[in-house]
């Protein structure tokens, strides 16, 4: 389900648009929401960064910038989809500094507004896919794949390794293999790994950036030493002679 943040100054635009939005994709909605100024928008992704959101931007807020705004957006909610809309043709290439999913003319079209709802959806569908949601103390957190180094194990609780800091959440290997794709695997009792991240297996060791090791057990170093060479073809040199 989508939530809608529709950023404009013009009232009589944004119930127009709101009213065409729930018209075109009603059964994927669960929430719109709109601000009539920028200030009130940037408040509210600071204050839900975890969120990834539809957000409907005009170009051009009062004497606001829009897609400056838009930028804000990003540094907060990284994952939200941005749809720019404007009446002025002179910003048109200054949207190319901001990554978006559509830019709509105003008067807004039926046709190319589904087309920028769906393309929309469809990015937030493939980051959901390719993102991994876990909960603790200090609140949600959705870490894309590509971000992960490796996992471990302590007793129930599991350590989330990612290129910038440490996630720690209480769960189980198990049930966490079934949430990760193919380029992860289980190398230890207490480890899973990000074969895409690795630098290097050698001497039964799996090498990262930034001196990071995690070792390889003997019940699990056949299986993994083929995964691994299988998964990195010829870009990557397995060198571990599987001695010591």
């Amino acid at each position: 389900m989508w939530k809608i943040l529709i950023c404009d100054d013009d009232d009589v635009f944004t119930y127009a648009l709101k009213k065409d939005i729930i018209k075109i994709a009603g059964n994927k909605i669960k929430e719109i929401e709109i601000f009539n100024e920028k200030d009130a928008l940037e408040f509210y992704v600071a204050d839900h960064p975890q969120e990834a959101n539809i957000v409907v931007m005009d170009i051009k807020l009062g004497e606001d910038n829009g897609i400056r705004a838009a930028e804000k957006v990003l540094q907060y909610q990284p994952n939200s989809q941005i749809i720019f809309v404007s009446g002025y043709d002179g910003y048109f290439l200054d949207v190319y500094d901001v990554d978006h999913v559509y830019l709509l003319r105003k008067p807004v079209d039926l046709v190319h507004l589904e087309k920028a709802l769906n393309r929309a959806g469809e990015k937030l569908r493939d980051l959901k896919i390719s993102t991994l949601s876990v909960s603790n103390k200090q609140g949600m957190h959705n870490i894309p794949f590509s971000d992960i180094m490796f996992f471990e194990n302590e007793r129930r609780r599991v350590h989330i390794h990612t290129v910038r800091n440490k996630i720690s959440f209480y769960g189980r290997f198990d049930d966490l293999l079934e949430q990760l794709d193919g380029r992860f695997i289980r190398c230890h009792n207490s480890y899973i790994v990000n074969m895409a991240r690795v630098r290097e297996l050698s001497n039964k060791k799996f090498f990262f950036d930034g001196s990071r090791v995690v070792p390889i057990s003997k019940t699990y170093y056949t299986e993994v030493r083929e995964a691994f060479a299988s998964y990195v073809g010829s870009e990557m040199l397995v060198i571990d002679s599987g001695g010591g």
